[in-house]
């Protein structure tokens, strides 16, 4: 058994070698001594994202993201750290050991035993809403309903309700035995002036329930012309996580046990998926919003592979489509989009010309690049040759996305049509382009070559220790990790910082507060016990961000020291002309990098 967390964390670390882990999510290819990728946190053309193997570090020249196979695990998974440890335990068949002072069972019960309290407000709000709705008989909400012609078997499907007032809502709760804390938890109430009140308050009601079909959250529908804001959603609560969650999963859940459905239609809103789903489109959801999540996209992933993203033709549907179609091929799936009649969402396609237009579209439903390139038309005057030729470049641009000759070649004729240009010059242009890629491309493999036949062995000076010591010191005495947005594990070259830092991520993971004691718990860490035992001095609060910047600068540039002095060796021990004149404009790069983190340091300090 492990004597502490941390010995846990470190054992781990070792048996999760970060190229074993990296090659799960991308394609690595190995230069020299460094592995090359294209980026899984963000999308690009080109691999700019490189891993580290003797270090066990990533980083991305593209987006700038870095750290170690936590930092990884957290940020293609987009998991919290604790979440991140769980997952390479798994995978390395491990078990997370239960530490008292790291994992507490009673207060985990209690959590659980809070969320089943906050499920149960939710699901009696729900039948509150949803009974009062049904004994309207007249006023504005009954002429909404008749106005979308939504069946009472539709209002049930969905729990539809109704909010007629501020206070009926939290009555029937209190007499539930539901206090107020709970009902603002819950975020079906807010304060005001002392008292609380119903927030959905005169509103039609859509219930949103979970995969488990649990109420979690309501949306509430202004009625009539109002000056508020059409819908009200319910905040994040705890047992509410909107990237979490996808409108219709409930319904669309049940379906699947009874349909069989070719592909999983994605929509914006609430009444896209409820109207299409009265008219007989079961296989239907919506994304909370335009703003499509990777959890998302893997809960779509469990009900089908193909996924056909209908979002409305505005600016704001257009940039949720780019962005949904990547988070979709970057989560495996296959997606095509459905191009609606203009200024129709599916709603609306329903009431005009019935279900079977809207079948039609889906039928006609077209891949991203198509798309892409018939979007990228609208930006141009095409009956002009300024606008043909402008338009052609940027619609090959798009092709540049694609793997294969072949399917770049496809798209041609298409761009030909819409340009008016001849498909010969047009493939001729897109050849030069490739070519320009492809040059892009060798210049990278030659900054990589015999990479690690120069490895320098980090010489930790003075100036390290004392920072690292003093970031270590104030992450548990002043929550530091707080101040520090970043990362600071790629700069830490000594393996017990590293350990300390792990533990102090996991204890944040797990909303625990930190302190100088916590670390008197590794024992078997020298760094901790020194850094616990050390006497440091006292930060004044106005102070305390600038000390804590001036030492991360300082550990940046003593890694880029080294970074410095393993391009010298190597550029040294290097024949090839232009290969040394690479590595010289690489030292010369991270020597203007260092002076910026120099002047940025003395600009702070006022000197």
């Amino acid at each position: 058994m492990y004597k502490d967390y941390s010995s846990f964390l470190q054992e781990l670390r070792d048996k999760s070698n970060i190229i074993d882990v990296a090659q799960k999510y991308v394609d690595l290819e190995k230069k020299g001594g460094r592995y090359w990728a294209r980026c899984p946190i963000h999308n690009e053309k080109t691999p700019s994202f490189t891993l580290d193997e003797v270090r066990g570090t990533f980083y991305c020249f593209g987006c700038h993201a870095s750290g170690d196979v936590f930092s990884f695990i957290e940020q293609v998974e987009h998991v919290n750290f604790k979440e991140a440890v769980q997952i390479l335990a798994n995978r390395a068949g491990m078990e997370v050991p239960n530490f008292t002072s790291d994992y507490n069972k009673e207060k985990k019960e209690a959590e659980r035993l809070k969320k089943e309290r906050l499920y149960g407000l939710m699901r009696d709000a729900g039948i509150y809403y949803h009974n009062n709705l049904m004994a309207q008989q007249t006023g504005e909400v009954i002429d909404y309903i008749s106005k979308r012609k939504l069946t009472r078997s539709t209002l049930k499907t969905f729990g539809m309700g109704y909010s007629s007032g501020y206070n009926e809502l939290i009555e029937f709760l209190r007499n539930k035995g539901y206090t107020n804390e709970e009902m603002l938890e819950c975020g079906v109430a807010k304060e005001k002036n002392g008292k609380i009140y119903d927030f959905e308050a005169g509103r039609l009601i859509v219930p949103i329930f979970n995969n488990m079909n649990n109420v979690v959250a309501f949306g509430g529908r202004v009625l009539g012309s109002s000056d508020f804001m059409k819908y009200k959603n319910t905040e994040e609560t705890l047992i509410f996580k909107k990237r979490n969650e996808l409108f219709g999963v409930h319904t669309l859940k049940k379906a699947k046990l009874t349909e069989n459905f070719n592909c999983v239609i994605v929509v914006e809103g609430y009444m896209d998926v409820i109207s299409l789903y009265q008219a007989g489109v079961r296989n239907v959801v919506a994304s909370m919003g335009t703003a499509l999540t990777i959890e998302q996209a893997r809960m779509l992933k469990y009900y089908n592979n193909n996924i056909y993203l209908c979002y409305d033709g505005d600016n704001a549907g257009q940039k949720a489509t780019y962005k949904g179609i990547d988070i979709l091929r970057d989560a495996g799936l296959n997606v095509k989009v459905i191009t609606l009649i203009e200024g129709l969402d599916p709603d609306d396609i329903i009431k005009q010309y019935g279900v079977n237009k809207f079948r039609e579209l889906v039928d006609k439903a077209i891949s991203p690049s198509e798309y892409k390139i018939r979007a990228v038309a609208k930006e141009f005057d095409l009956s002009e040759p300024e606008g043909q030729g402008k338009f052609a470049v940027k619609a090959l641009d798009v092709l540049s996305e694609l793997s294969t000759i072949v399917e770049r070649e496809a798209y041609i004729p298409l761009i030909s049509k819409l340009s008016r240009l001849s498909e010969q010059s047009l493939t001729k242009q897109l050849n030069i382009m490739q070519d320009n890629v492809n040059g892009y491309k060798e210049s990278k493999e030659i900054e990589s070559q015999n990479e690690d036949r120069y490895k320098v062995k980090p010489s930790v000076n003075n100036k390290y220790f004392k920072a690292a010591r003093f970031l270590i010191y104030s992450i548990f005495k002043y929550d530091a990790l707080s101040i520090i947005k970043e990362d600071i594990s790629p700069y830490l070259t000594e393996k017990e910082h590293i350990a300390i830092y792990d533990y102090a991520r996991e204890i944040k993971a797990n909303n625990k507060n930190l302190n100088i004691d916590i670390l008197k718990d590794l024992e078997n860490n020298s760094e901790a016990k020194l850094i616990a035992d050390g006497k440091f001095e006292e930060i004044p609060d106005d102070c305390r961000e600038q000390m804590l910047n001036d030492c991360f600068i300082t550990l940046k540039i003593d890694f880029l020291n080294i970074e410095q002095k393993e391009l010298s060796l190597r550029c040294s021990e290097e024949e090839n002309v232009d290969n040394q004149n690479l590595i010289r404009k690489q030292i010369a790069e991270i020597n203007d990098k260092i002076l910026e983190l120099k002047e940025l340091k003395r600009r702070k300090n006022g000197k």
